[in-house]
């Protein structure tokens, strides 16, 4: 009787563990999908990201002569076009070049005239050593007036495009050194920004960069232009990842009518990578 008693504690043991290690396995089973759901949803949806306003084209205006200032016909929020006048330098060095250049290239032709009439009527007197070179000497004085001039050329300062001045550093009457390269803010005359056109720079973080193409929609807003979003398109993106922060960027390039979006904004953009715009 007592060995029959065992047997049926036996199984129903055993029953007991069977139907336990089922549940486990369902519920690991059930964990498992919902890990691979929520790896599948972390990879897909919107991206909200950060992202900045910068100017379609924004230059530093120096010399490349050193002098002084003598005349500055714009200001801040100025508007220009391009190859307009903003400055005009005074340099006595290059004014005083030109006219000795001047006289040297008179002489050299002089001499270079005569020369050749003299092989012409006398060509006996005159060797075409000396002739090639009273050429030389006239061709050398002419490359130095051109050099001169060249540089009294940029003693005036004009707008490399059309834009806004979006500062004025200096007076007339300053002295404008000629820039460095690790001084160009100290030569700076004037800064000049278009923004008719704009970048929008985006710093898209490691875990989202392969999602984020050329194409890929966005909408934009801003707190500083409540009720006002802007549709656009990825235009470019770097692919390579920023070294420190490990961020890619990508840029939306559009048209800024009344310039609404100002350098230096920051903006919220709304991407959508499972959507791409069409043809590209």
């Amino acid at each position: 009787m007592m060995n029959v008693k065992a047997v049926r504690l036996a199984t129903r043991t055993r029953n007991t563990v069977a139907v336990a290690a089922v549940v486990l396995l369902d519920v690991l089973t059930s964990a498992s999908s919902d890990a691979a759901d929520n790896k599948t949803s972390a990879a897909t949806g919107a991206i909200v990201l950060p992202a900045e306003v910068v100017a379609y084209q924004a230059v530093l205006l120096t010399a490349k002569v050193a002098g002084y200032l003598r005349k500055i016909t714009v200001d801040k929020g100025d508007r220009v076009k391009a190859g307009e006048v903003i400055a005009e330098l005074e340099v006595p060095e290059l004014l005083a070049d030109q006219i000795r250049d001047r006289a040297q290239v008179d002489v050299a032709r002089r001499v270079y005239d005569r020369m050749q009439n003299a092989a012409k009527t006398a060509p006996d007197l005159v060797t075409p050593d000396n002739l090639n070179t009273a050429r030389g000497q006239f061709e050398v004085a002419q490359g130095e007036l051109n050099r001169v001039q060249a540089l009294l050329g940029y003693a005036r300062v004009t707008a490399p495009f059309s834009g806004t001045v979006t500062a004025r550093y200096v007076d007339p009457g300053a002295f404008i050194p000629v820039p460095s390269q690790s001084a160009q803010q100290s030569a700076a005359i004037v800064s000049l920004m278009d923004f008719s056109h704009v970048r929008i720079q985006i710093w898209v973080p490691e875990a989202d960069a392969q999602r984020v193409k050329p194409g890929c929609k966005a909408i934009l807003t801003g707190s500083a232009l409540p009720g006002q979003t802007f549709a656009a398109t990825i235009t470019r993106v770097s692919y390579a990842l920023e070294r420190n922060a490990h961020t890619m960027l990508a840029e939306i390039e559009m048209k800024n009518p009344g310039e609404t979006l100002r350098p230096g904004m920051y903006l919220s953009v709304t991407l959508d990578p499972d959507s791409e715009a069409p043809g590209s």
